[in-house]
């Protein structure tokens, strides 16, 4: 069905690419209200911070416990510890299927400034477009990394740069995906925080 629906948006708009974004953009946009949902976890956790600091000095040795205790806290604030996950779990099957897509015959022959769409930086170092989409994605990660909350864990800001290392290995069809996302991503981000 991705197939069709990739199809037609391309037969509509005379590319493949800009199939790929609108596509995109409507996947984020349905799942607005999960991204929304996650926002209010990192604030609630932002909020909790002291309190789950207390937690961990109390009962870090014992992680049942310990893992109990901050589900109630975020719990009793109207949230859970993995909240923020929900986005990028829902998003995980519309990206194996346009993974899918990328990597057949679907994209081939289709070119983004001059390089097939199913092209990939690792095996072509010389191409514009996968050049420019990690250029952009490294931008996009170091805006993010900016607007997260005092005191995020390390694990949380390098995991914004993960799409800068995946893109290199990825068709640039996924750069697109992963370019229209980020910026998706970006702008929520800024708009949720105020």
């Amino acid at each position: 069905m991705l197939h069709h629906v990739l199809t037609l948006l391309a037969t509509s708009t005379g590319s493949v690419a800009a199939a790929i974004v609108i596509a995109t953009l409507a996947v984020r946009a349905a799942l607005l209200p999960l991204s929304l949902r996650a926002y209010r976890a990192e604030k609630v956790r932002a909020k909790l911070a002291p309190q789950l600091a207390k937690l961990r000095e109390r009962h870090g040795k014992d992680p049942v416990v310990l893992a109990e205790k901050t589900t109630e806290l975020m719990r009793a604030e109207g949230s859970g510890p993995l909240a923020g996950l929900l986005p990028m779990l829902a998003q995980a099957p519309f990206i194996w299927l346009l993974y899918r897509e990328f990597t057949g015959d679907a994209v081939r022959g289709h070119t983004l400034l001059g390089a097939d769409l199913t092209a990939r930086l690792l095996d072509h170092p010389a191409i514009a477009a996968g050049w420019l989409i990690a250029a952009a994605l490294t931008a996009i990660a170091i805006w993010n990394v900016r607007q997260l909350p005092e005191g995020s864990p390390v694990l949380v800001r390098l995991l914004s740069f993960g799409t800068v290392a995946f893109s290199v290995i990825t068709p640039v069809a996924a750069g697109i995906y992963l370019v229209t996302s980020g910026v998706w991503t970006a702008v929520e981000r800024a708009v949720a925080r105020r």
